[in-house]
């Protein structure tokens, strides 16, 4: 019949009648500016779904931060923490080590935040206080300062969340930083750069194509997107040296489908693992999300 003919000429060309039917449609919705505007307003309410389900929750608590450190402290005796605000992270590292021998260097550019961070751990000698910015070039930027040492302080200030100032910081490499003081390398470094971790990655690169750096956490967020920066580019950057690349979740890390999420730009961390730390977090995997 003819619709039995209709039906299996669908079937033979596959998809490409429905694809025809959604592309029809789509040109149609994009002549009207109120549906543009909601198809925007769907997409930003997809890419909030897409967060809660790659990290649930901002609260260390429940991001898998805490556990993380657990696992990883004892087998880890340098520490470098970019973007370190007011040393909460430092200070459960801290905390973790004990009276066990270490060393850390923590950067922090915000003059408010140095101020808490001095105060804290000033007197510890197994922690150096740097207070610089670091990205993938030396040189100077504007740094757009949250007051009370707020935690969203960025060189992006339209990133920014709160109210605060303009002031030019200075910018130094991780290389450079580690070379200084005779470093050759770092068991566990931590940046959470505001929407330059990516450019905190470049200018450790050598030490990362060396495999100088046993494990990176770093965190992925809309400020990547208002940077010019790509988590592709991140995954593409730590995958060419040897680095395996996960999301971390409160049970666990996840190899990510970057194919199926592609940029969305929303807070998720993530933890690159070099292989000599593969053993260590073995335990956690959990597959693929």
């Amino acid at each position: 019949t003819g619709q039995g003919a209709a039906a299996c000429h669908i079937i033979s060309c596959g998809m490409k009648p429905v694809h025809a039917f959604l592309d029809f449609n789509q040109r149609l919705i994009a002549r009207s500016r109120l549906l543009v505007r909601l198809a925007i307003l769907v997409r930003n309410q997809c890419r909030c779904v897409i967060k809660y389900h790659l990290a649930e929750s901002p609260d260390v608590s429940e991001t898998g931060e805490v556990w993380l450190r657990a696992l990883l402290a004892p087998h880890c005796t340098s520490f470098v923490d970019v973007g370190a605000n007011v040393g909460d992270w430092l200070g459960s590292i801290v905390s973790e080590k004990g009276q066990t021998p270490f060393r850390a260097l923590a950067f922090e550019p915000s003059s408010s935040a140095f101020q808490a961070l001095s105060a804290r751990f000033g007197s510890d000698p197994r922690v150096e206080l740097i207070n610089l910015a670091l990205g993938d070039a030396p040189g100077e930027s504007t740094f757009f300062e949250e007051d009370a040492a707020g935690k969203g302080s960025t060189m992006l200030s339209q990133f920014s969340r709160s109210a605060g100032v303009n002031r030019t910081v200075t910018i130094t490499t991780l290389e450079h930083e580690l070379a200084a003081r005779g470093w050759s390398g770092i068991d566990f470094l931590k940046i959470d750069a505001e929407g330059y971790d990516l450019r905190v990655l470049e200018g450790g690169s050598s030490l990362l194509r060396d495999q100088h750096i046993g494990i990176v956490q770093f965190e992925y967020n809309r400020g990547w997107q208002l940077a010019g920066d790509t988590l592709f580019g991140a995954l593409t950057l730590l995958q060419s040296f040897g680095y395996d690349v996960y999301v971390l979740k409160r049970d666990g890390l996840y190899t990510l489908n970057y194919t199926l999420y592609e940029e969305y730009f929303e807070y998720t961390n993530f933890v690159a693992v070099s292989a000599p730390y593969a053993a260590i977090v073995k335990e956690r995997l959990r597959g693929t999300i």
